[in-house]
């Protein structure tokens, strides 16, 4: 059931709105108009557009807003169940849709901006680190994408082993690396500096080919093979 009605339907408006959506897309939207679009949907009578500065002000960021949990964004005035979920779903919706391209056997990371937008997305709502594995051919096609490891909101385990089984199972060619910083930035620790020195060395013994290593947060991504600092290590 959504929401309850608290305000009259403004049709002209979300007329408008939709329409500018379908001409435009988001590229145009300020980020309380996207997610005022979006509660249309969740909340078919009433004015959203408060609602949608009202979140955005609780959790800092339009990214924030979508990272909360049903029960945090429920505990915002105006927020029901409905509106909830459906907020939480679409990152996880979003992350499934990246994964369906791996599965059809469509995505190619070629490129350290296609990776990178790749592995931010793969971390949308992560809470605690992750290590990523992606297996791919050595034209980089993605045959698929593991999960390693996960840990606490600071830290999470290198499994060499692991990593190598991936790459061996998924018949890859060459990985790419990537885990997140959910509390930090995009930048890699003394420890993620070591173990992508061994990881390249172990797996380079095995015919398998390190590509490149990323750290995720949030929006932000750096590509250690880009940086000259640590181009090095590959």
């Amino acid at each position: 059931m959504a929401e309850k009605q608290t305000a009259p339907l403004h049709g002209g408006h979300r007329a408008r709105l939709k329409a500018r959506f379908v001409r435009e897309g988001l590229d145009a939207f300020e980020d309380h108009n996207a997610l005022e679009l979006l509660l249309f949907y969740a909340i078919p009578q009433r004015d959203t557009n408060e609602l949608a500065h009202r979140l955005i002000d609780e959790f800092g960021s339009l990214s924030g807003v979508f990272d909360a949990s049903v029960e945090a964004l429920m505990h915002v005035p105006g927020v029901g169940e409905n509106t909830a979920v459906l907020i939480r779903l679409m990152s996880s919706l979003f992350a499934k849709y990246e994964q369906d391209k791996v599965k059809s056997g469509s995505l190619v990371l070629n490129t350290a901006q296609a990776a990178g937008e790749y592995f931010v997305s793969q971390f949308i709502g992560k809470t605690t680190e992750q290590l990523l594995a992606v297996c791919m051919t050595h034209k980089c096609r993605v045959v698929n994408t593991v999960v390693i490891s996960e840990g606490t909101p600071d830290s999470t385990r290198i499994n060499l082993r692991k990593i190598a089984e991936a790459a061996i199972q998924n018949g890859a060619s060459d990985i790419l690396l990537a885990h997140n910083h959910p509390a930090g930035v995009a930048a890699p620790s003394a420890a993620d500096i070591d173990a992508t020195r061994n990881i390249v060395l172990t797996l380079r013994a095995l015919g398998i080919r390190v590509n490149d290593h990323f750290i995720i947060a949030g929006k932000d991504w750096f590509s250690m093979k880009t940086s000259p600092k640590f181009k090095y290590l590959f």
